[in-house]
């Protein structure tokens, strides 16, 4: 969502052929691969700050999970699993995984039109609805952004849901919905909106009570308790000058509101990864029951993820950014390793993290 955050995706994914740097033998040297490549990219073209990575190990004689830190939170706190971040777009993850739980228990199918939850017109294309399976998997025949929204800068333009839902009404759609690939902020926007009204509540208390809660990620949240504020890393703009997070307005939440932790990112991943029980575990497979194109031609989409195959795996991921910061989350189906990136800073952390699942991806 935002600056950083590319609107034309997906740089193909080779999978897992070869050695894994998660896939070392012995968690310390896996942890110590890990370390030295945060700190070169905290040296490069885009510096940072700071940088914190949750690992899972699924397999092989370094099971079980690992945070590594790089650099510091630059408000005299160490960083640790428990540093709160903006993490931009993974926020899609949550909208996703709500709708899919809704889903699974009967409130809500993919099919249903858009429209049948928001009190607004929305627009077809020649008698073909949007339907929530298509905004989920990003193919809702809506642009990026709205048509009349501000140029995204060092604040979040204000923009009030009532303009968003005239937006809507106003847009003319230049493909049917379901047909062609656009990671639109707008529909995720209204995918949020629409799954709040359902539930007559707001999109995050939705996020917690659906989604937080059960799963136990207890640092996750829109509106900062003040515990939390305390833990928060400043953003850093590529100069290493430290920016206002973003306020995102409720229009977008559902695309990139939430913040979060490297340690609460870990909880939501091995959830996604079936390491252990959950009562999410169906909605979880919901997400991954249909895939759809992107503009690469090994990445597909589901609802909220992006699946890359190559040399006989899958890799299942969700990167994001905000100004100020950048985070990536995502997994390997076969190898079962998984690996969270949050960073205090604008860098490509879809790169790192896929290099971090595989090696023979290049940075």
């Amino acid at each position: 969502m935002g600056q950083g955050v590319k609107t034309s995706r997906r740089t193909v994914i080779a999978g897992l052929a070869g050695a894994a740097i998660l896939g070392r033998t012995g968690a310390a040297s896996a942890a110590g691969d890990v370390a030295s490549l945060l700190a070169g990219a905290m040296t490069g073209p885009y510096p940072l700050k700071g940088m914190v990575a949750g690992l899972v190990m699924g397999s092989g004689d370094a099971r079980g999970q690992r945070i590594v830190t790089q650099g510091t939170a630059d408000n005299g706190r160490m960083l640790d699993g428990d540093t709160v971040f903006d993490i931009g777009s993974l926020t899609k993850l949550f909208t996703a995984l709500a709708l899919a739980d809704m889903v699974v228990r009967g409130q809500m199918a993919m099919d249903d039109p858009l429209g049948r939850y928001l009190p607004a017109e929305v627009p077809d294309f020649e008698g073909r609805p949007i339907t929530l399976r298509d905004v989920a998997t990003y193919s809702p025949g809506l642009p990026g952004w709205p048509a009349d929204m501000p140029p995204l800068g060092k604040t979040f333009p204000d923009y009030p849901v009532a303009r968003l839902y005239h937006a809507l009404s106003a847009t003319k759609l230049d493909a049917a919905p379901g047909t062609r690939y656009v990671y639109s902020n707008f529909g995720y926007g209204l995918l949020g909106l629409a799954l709040a009204r359902r539930a007559d509540t707001d999109f995050e208390s939705l996020i917690v009570s659906r989604i937080c809660k059960p799963l136990g990620m207890e640092s996750t949240e829109i509106t900062l308790t003040p515990a939390l504020q305390e833990r928060v890393s400043p953003g850093h703009d590529r100069k290493l000058t430290k920016v206002t997070s973003w306020i995102a307005q409720e229009a977008f939440a559902g695309a990139g509101a939430f913040r979060s932790t490297a340690n609460d990112l870990l909880k939501f991943l091995t959830a996604a990864m079936a390491l252990k029980p959950s009562p999410l575990a169906a909605a979880f497979a919901e997400m991954l029951r249909t895939l759809r194109p992107s503009d690469e031609p090994d990445t597909r989409v589901g609802a909220g993820w992006f699946i890359s195959r190559g040399h006989g795996n899958r890799l299942v991921w969700k990167d994001g950014g905000v100004l100020g910061y950048s985070s990536f989350l995502g997994y390997a189906q076969r190898k079962r390793n998984g690996i969270v990136l949050l960073a205090n800073g604008n860098f490509d952390a879809e790169k790192l993290g896929k290099h971090l699942l595989n090696e023979e991806f290049p940075l």
